[in-house]
Formats: C-alpha cells, sequence, structure tokens
C-alpha cells in the first residue's frame, strides 16, 4: 500500500529537518503546503528559511513535493488548516492512505512502522495515536490529564478535512467507505505505548510568539499567558497551558534525560537551550 505524508509548512525553520528525516524511510511521498508569506489567517508575515531547509534535504528517492499555495478560496475546507492539508493531499491523489504529521512532530522510525503495519492490517478509515508533549526544552516533557493529546495521524484516501485537523465525515466518501467495508467509517486509536512526539512549546521566546500570534487557535490563547507563563517558566509549573479556558490541559511537567529521548530527537542539531547537552 502506498503511503503519503501530509504536512503544513510555516516557520518551523528548527524543526522541519528533524521532522521530515524521521518520516523519510516508511513513507512514499512527503507532500507540503505553504502560504510562505501568509500566515494562516492571511495576513503577510516575513518568511523565514524553512521552505530553503526544506528544499535542500537529502532526497534521494524523490519523495518531497511541495505547492505554495497562498489562494484557498477553491479548496475545500472550513479554515486554511483543513485547505492546506486538502491541498497538500492532492499532491499524492492515489495514496492509499495520508498520514498527517505537524512539523513539529517527531515520529520515532520503530513506532511509525508498527503503526503503518497496524493499518494495513486493519484497514479502518482513520487511526488516532497518543502523544507525549514537551515544554520549553526537550528535557521537559508535560503530564496531561486522562489519555491526553491524541491527534489524528492515517487518514483513508476520499476523506478531507472539514476544520483544522478534523474530517469532513459526511457526504461520497462516507457511502464509499461503507460500501468498501460494510461498517461506517471510524476512527481507532493505536495503542497507548505507540506514542509520537510533540514539540509543539519547545523553544524560545521568538519561536512561541511566533506560534501564538499566527496559528488557527490564537482566539482561544490566554492574552497574558506569554508575560505570566511563559517568562516566568519553571519546572515545577502546574496547570499553565495557554488556552484562557484549559489551563488544567499541562497538569505539570517532568525532566526527562536526553539519552532516553528517541534517536530521531537526539542526533538532530537544535538551537542553544532547546536540548540538554
Amino acid at each position: 500500500m502506498h503511503l503519503a505524508a501530509v504536512m503544513l509548512i510555516f516557520k518551523e525553520q528548527n524543526f522541519i529537518e528533524a521532522c521530515v528525516r524521521a518520516i523519510y524511510p516508511v513513507v512514499d511521498s512527503i507532500c507540503g503546503t505553504s502560504r510562505h508569506d501568509r500566515n494562516f489567517s492571511g495576513g503577510e508575515v516575513t518568511p523565514d528559511e524553512t521552505l530553503e531547509v526544506f528544499l535542500r534535504l537529502p532526497d534521494p528517492e524523490d519523495k518531497i513535493k511541495l505547492v505554495v499555495q497562498r489562494d484557498l478560496s477553491q479548496v475545500p475546507g472550513l479554515n486554511a488548516e483543513a485547505r492546506l492539508r486538502n491541498a497538500a493531499m492532492a499532491l499524492d491523489p492515489q495514496a492509499d492512505y495520508y498520514l498527517i504529521v505537524d512539523t513539529d512532530e517527531i515520529w520515532p522510525e520503530d513506532v511509525l512502522r508498527k503503526c503503518w503495519d497496524e493499518v494495513q492490517r486493519t484497514h479502518r478509515a482513520a487511526y488516532r495515536i497518543s502523544s507525549y508533549t514537551y515544554f520549553r526544552k526537550w528535557n521537559y516533557r508535560v503530564v496531561e490529564p486522562g489519555d491526553g493529546y491524541r491527534p489524528l495521524v492515517f487518514l483513508r484516501r476520499g476523506f478531507q478535512f472539514k476544520s483544522d485537523r478534523q474530517i469532513e465525515w459526511q457526504g461520497p466518501a462516507r457511502w464509499r467507505e461503507t460500501l468498501r467495508t460494510g461498517r461506517k467509517p471510524k476512527t481507532v486509536f493505536f495503542s497507548p505505548e505507540l506514542r509520537l512526539h510533540h514539540g509543539s512549546s519547545v523553544g524560545d521566546d521568538a519561536r512561541i510568539l511566533t506560534k501564538i500570534e499566527n496559528y488557527g487557535h490564537t482566539g482561544g490563547i490566554d492574552p497574558d499567558w506569554f508575560e505570566r507563563v511563559w517568562k516566568n517558566f519553571h519546572p515545577g509549573l502546574r496547570n499553565f497551558h495557554y488556552f484562557k479556558e484549559g489551563a488544567h490541559y499541562y497538569e505539570s511537567m517532568v525532566t526527562v534525560p536526553t539519552p532516553e529521548l528517541p534517536v530521531e530527537i537526539t542526533r538532530c542539531k537544535w538551537p542553544e537551550g532547546w536540548i540538554e547537552a
């Protein structure tokens, strides 16, 4: 079966190499979309070197594809994130499944292979995975309530994104899936010991300000969070998520020694302070 990775590319020059290197051996193509000098709301921004880094990455098997698309008016979806993901999937329309990956998510290769084997064995419409989230640097791992953040990571061909990382389950794709399998489309969860590593809040002041000012979830962020929480960081923080109504999403944090991190993280060069030597 053919697996295409789908990623949105926006101001992640320090992450994108690690993200791509981790998935490259497993996927058949890597489809990136970018608005380059526009943010997710369409506002003008000064681009960094993310696209240049992406296009310089070694690609011995000719897997990497890229489209720069500022005008998304003709692409299905309710917001820019969904439309960009739908545009990326269109770069490899014959893929059997799409691996949905953000550029700050690092997959251990063995975990990705186990998940892909499970997808090829079970053939469900979509799959979610548990994740580890990190804060400030790779050595601080967030403790989340319950099952924590479990992003959608595999999607069968034919479905599209409706909003952000949420799927449009209605329409022709639903009926095609029902005819194919004799059952309604369903999202299943991988075993919780299989996890990807999410660097959402790893970085310096500039990276965090870029995220909270430009990404699609900006409206839900506590306006005082950066000065009150981020600038007063200490490892004993409690209930410190940046959402106004979701501080409890980040209960606390634990320290992870660098040797205990996946090689997909430790083999890469990170800016000073993003990982302990």
